[in-house]
């Protein structure tokens, strides 16, 4: 078929606006993705290219063009050879340019969590099989007027693309994401769907400028000739772009109570998908309604892929999957069909689109996700949680920003306590200002910890001297204890002795408990307990199933001349209890409580140790007894802590101590 120097050069032209619709798929999921992964989904719209044009050339081509084996696939013009003259040269560039388009939709879907070698394989297998067999089965014989596919000797239309090209890269974007699922976060269990938004909104805008100046090559390229049509399908097309984000940003204000910049984007972008399969069988009108519906399909496609939890990072599928499928029963609602010259009835027409709709769903659709799914097993699709946490950008490529270094350097910092760290400054950029800022803020903060540092180490070497002292005369007396207790025949004396010697012990404990705490003056008390508690249950060998501890105490601390008190009551009461309140294969409960007293303006405290055991004698006066347990008791209310001490006997033994917390003034 010969073609005048004017139509090459306008198919030429048009070719050369198709691959500007590269850069516009570029900038618009860069844009609508985490900056993490912006240079991730660049790179695989730029490798997508460059697999698309070698496979196109050796194989696709050929199986999209070749001459036709009973109308199902092409059988010549593999290793295409590119001497046999301009017009089959210009029309081989012409039909890549719409291959890579079909393959890059793919990149924008499945954007931040596929692995770059499975995005690889699947841009292999959709240009070097699923696109060109089914663009043949649709367009073969195209290049000479005359249909030798067995969809298009059927009647199916689709002008330029919005099955054979949009919803062929939806199908294979949609079984690629139900296989690598959504991103982390985006629909969490049980609570409201996150929305990820993009890290470059104008950048996204860009992209859809050049992807409307694209689709003056798309669909006006599609004549494959510059006659008198070409202008009546431009101006279709860009009254058809123009309707679908006037309608998607109205419908989207009212659901949303904004004019939402995104669906701006998506639906203009729907409309001129729409109008790509009938833009050259319309009047203007038609145009106008099938891209305003088109902005409405595209608006209840990502409802859907919402309720069903299905992540598209870039919106990729309701703008061409659901756009394309609408584009294409359009062709038989809107078409007029002197210009459709099929010689169907309306009717006729939209069974054949629907049958066209339906082949690519079970061709395009159903060998994907067959042969995803296979690979999956032995190749995994999606990038491991580790690497999709850090992004893409870093873990697939080794590449990175000044914002992703800055981040990372502050989350060393929170990890490791490192305030030497510096994050990287950039001079002359946002980031790089925020980086100093943040620099200067560390400086004045190592300086204050630094100075803070120091005095711990004063304090610190102030609290060793005092453990030192404190624990070598605790040694002293309990050696002396032991010394005298030789020298006395007197059996209540000896049991006086031990006694002392076993109070000592305690007062060792909880000295060391103190001490571990490293701050005198706020002693986290229910820790400061437990701890004593379980200590003195280990001492005396109780199982916690035979006497169960139950412990009620409010979030407080308090200073060393309240703690150490308060821990010496707390350890005779439960020592007493652990030893004479449960006889042997009783089982029982000790249960202790601290709260303070709301009806007193003065620092009150109420601390109860009880038990249901057998109980202290009922004529028993505490004050009066010569137990030298219960007059520690008293003696440490009453004296250390300004309280006093309440007997209670129910079932069992119950102690209520009032008292009042003691100032604590550090001691040089």
């Amino acid at each position: 078929m010969d073609k005048s120097s004017v139509d090459i050069f306008w198919v030429l032209i048009c070719a050369g606006l198709v691959f500007l619709m590269q850069s516009g798929f570029t900038c618009l999921e860069s844009g609508l993705t985490r900056s993490k992964n912006s240079i991730n989904v660049a790179i695989k719209n730029i490798t997508d290219f460059g697999i698309s044009t070698i496979l196109f050339w050796a194989i696709g081509f050929a199986l999209m063009f070749g001459t036709s084996y009973n109308a199902w696939i092409g059988s010549t013009g593999f290793l295409l050879p590119l001497e046999e003259g301009t017009w089959p040269t210009t029309f081989f560039l012409f039909e890549l340019m719409f291959c890579a388009t079909a393959v890059t939709i793919v990149s924008g879907a499945t954007a931040e969590r596929l692995r770059f070698r499975s995005y690889i394989i699947a841009s292999i297998i959709l240009s070097g099989l699923i696109y060109p067999t089914f663009g043949h089965w649709a367009w073969n014989g195209s290049q000479n007027g005359i249909s030798s596919g067995w969809l298009g000797m059927l009647g199916f239309v689709d002008f330029a693309g919005s099955t054979v090209v949009h919803s062929v890269g939806g199908w294979v974007s949609l079984a690629t994401l139900l296989i690598i699922g959504p991103r982390e976060g985006r629909f969490p269990k049980g609570g409201v769907h996150k929305k990820i938004h993009g890290s470059n909104l104008p950048l996204s805008v860009l992209g859809a400028f050049l992807l409307w100046s694209g689709w003056f090559g798309f669909n006006g390229g599609s004549t494959l000739a510059f006659n008198d049509r070409v202008a009546g399908i431009i101006i279709n097309t860009f009254l058809a772009g123009s309707t679908g984000s006037m309608v998607t940003l109205a419908i989207g204000w009212l659901l949303r109570r904004r004019p939402d910049p995104e669906l701006l984007i998506f639906g203009s972008i729907a409309g001129l998908v729409a109008i790509t399969a009938p833009a050259h069988a319309v009047n203007a009108i038609s145009a106008i309604a099938i891209g305003g519906i088109g902005g409405i399909v595209m608006l209840g496609v990502e409802y859907l892929l919402e309720y069903l939890h299905i992540d598209d990072a870039v919106g990729a599928i309701p703008v061409h999957l659901g756009a394309g499928i609408w584009g294409t029963l359009a062709v038989a609602i809107f078409g007029e069909t002197e210009l459709l010259n099929t010689g169907l009835n309306r009717w006729d027409q939209l069974l054949t689109q629907v049958i066209g709709i339906g082949v690519c769903f079970l061709w395009t659709f159903g060998t994907s996700f067959s042969l995803f799914l296979l690979i999956n097993r032995f190749l995994p699709f999606r990038v491991t949680p580790e690497n999709e946490y850090i992004g893409l950008n870093v873990s697939e490529h080794g590449a990175t920003t000044e914002l992703l270094d800055m981040f990372r350097t502050m989350d060393a910092q929170a990890k490791t306590g490192d305030m030497s760290l510096r994050v990287p400054v950039e001079p002359f950029t946002e980031v790089g200002q925020i980086a100093e800022r943040y620099n200067i803020v560390m400086d004045a903060l190592q300086k204050a910890t630094a100075r803070t540092e120091a005095s711990l180490e004063e304090k610190e070497v102030l609290l060793r001297e005092i453990h030192h002292r404190v624990k070598n005369n605790m040694q002293v007396i309990s050696s002396l204890l032991r010394l005298q207790s030789r020298n006395v025949r007197d059996e209540q004396q000896i049991e006086m002795l031990k006694e002392s010697q076993n109070r000592i012990k305690a007062m060792a404990l909880i000295h060391e408990k103190l001490y571990g705490s490293k701050d005198l003056a706020n002693i986290n008390f229910n820790d400061y307990i437990k701890n004593l508690v379980n200590d003195l249950f280990l001492s005396y060998k109780v199982s916690a199933g035979k006497v169960s501890l139950k412990m009620n105490i409010e979030a407080v601390s308090f200073g060393i001349d309240t703690a150490i008190p308060c821990g010496l009551i707390v350890n005779e009461l439960v020592s007493n209890s652990l030893k004479y309140a449960f006889p042997k294969g009783k089982d029982g409960e000790i249960k202790i409580s601290l709260h303070k007293i709301a009806d007193l303006k003065s620092d009150m405290y109420e601390l109860t140790v009880s038990d249901n055991g057998t109980g202290i004698p009922g004529d028993l006066d505490i004050r009066k007894t010569e137990s030298l347990g219960l007059r520690l008791i008293t003696n440490l209310a009453e004296n250390q802590l300004q309280g006093k001490v309440e007997l209670n006997r129910n079932e069992g033994t119950e102690f209520q101590i009032k008292f009042k917390e003691a100032k604590y003034k550090e001691r040089i």
